[in-house]
């Protein structure tokens, strides 16, 4: 797992966690889930960089 694997998942977890838990309405809470998906796109489309020997 890299960086951008890993916050995508943070930052979904948390949109999840302001919307679902603290019940705080869309807005500018939408930009976490925004975030969220451009890192996942970034990581289908660039892929996972391998090892350099």
């Amino acid at each position: 797992m890299n960086l951008t694997l890993i916050s995508a998942i943070v930052l979904l977890a948390a949109w999840m966690v302001v919307l679902f838990v603290a019940h705080v309405g869309s807005g500018p809470v939408q930009l976490l889930y925004a975030a969220a998906v451009v890192l996942f796109a970034r990581r289908v489309v660039v892929g996972r960089r391998g090892f350099l020997s």
